[in-house]
């Protein structure tokens, strides 16, 4: 049997961690299609800090060790800080009503964390120093408290946003275990780094993502959804022909990837806005 590398285990043991508790937050929270949507929301948010701080501004380096390319290890290390570990707390936060205290509280222990993870050195720092975890943290709790109260009462801008966030989130997952795959690569030039394809491919994300959500929220109909569809094909080609995608997936996979994320979208929408055409027949 396989050891698990020390590297990894740390890891391992944090995500169960936060995904137990998590799993208890829903399984005794009856509001769980609200808590769906801030988790997501956390995730995006998330995910757009580590676009500016890790993807351009390297300021630090994980080493889980899971993978052998180092560029896919510190994403994957990325993605299990920012899409589990911190934006999980925020929602048990949320969920149990935590004041000050307990955010502070929460923040020491991620530190806590952070400084075992320096010393085990399977996280390195640039130039981001730990004060910056210990003075952001508590922020972003308390904004995952005031997103979910917006959200309960029906906010449009809140909602709006969610849907993009959400949106923004699965297609980054999406595009991550496509490049995994080597389906999918971004870059400058004849020769595409990995480095420039996390630089391009978030960017690439937030377009799609801002455009589908404009569709969307606007209406949820077959003319709507085909509108995406053809959007994200002129975009796709257009990078192709700039030289700045290199696809290598068939056609008819590209067109039942995107009808399927296009239905997970508009549930999306249906979960953030309702169904007008149920609304329409109950009025």
């Amino acid at each position: 049997m396989k050891r698990i590398n020390r590297n990894s285990l740390p890891f391992m043991i944090l995500f169960l961690i936060h995904s137990i508790l998590l799993g208890l937050i829903f399984t005794k929270n009856k509001n769980r299609k609200q808590l769906f949507i801030l988790l997501l929301s956390n995730i995006g948010v998330a995910y757009l800090f580590e676009f500016f701080v890790l993807n351009l501004l390297h300021a630090y380096i994980y080493k889980p060790k899971v993978v052998k390319n180092k560029v896919f290890d510190n994403i994957f290390g990325a993605v299990l800080s920012q899409a589990i570990f911190v934006p999980f707390t925020a929602v048990v936060l949320t969920s149990l009503r935590s004041k000050w205290l307990t955010k502070m509280a929460t923040a020491t222990y991620f530190v806590v964390i952070e400084f075992l993870f320096l010393w085990l050195g399977i996280y390195r720092h640039n130039w981001w120093k730990i004060v910056y975890t210990y003075l952001l943290l508590p922020f972003y709790f308390k904004w995952s408290d005031l997103w979910y109260d917006y959200m309960t009462k029906r906010n449009p801008i809140v909602r709006w946003v969610s849907l993009f966030l959400m949106i923004l989130v699965t297609e980054t997952n999406l595009n991550l275990l496509l490049a995994i795959s080597r389906k999918v690569r971004f870059g400058f030039g004849r020769y595409h780094s990995w480095t420039e394809h996390f630089i391009l491919v978030p960017l690439y994300s937030i377009v799609l993502s801002l455009f589908t959500t404009f569709s969307l929220s606007k209406e949820n109909n077959l003319c709507a959804r085909v509108r995406v569809i053809l959007f994200e094909a002129v975009l796709s080609k257009f990078l192709e022909k700039k030289k700045l995608l290199k696809n290598n997936y068939l056609l008819i996979e590209s067109l039942l990837l995107r009808f399927l994320m296009i239905f997970i979208y508009g549930q999306y929408k249906v979960l953030l806005f309702g169904d007008k055409n149920k609304e329409a027949s109950i009025k």
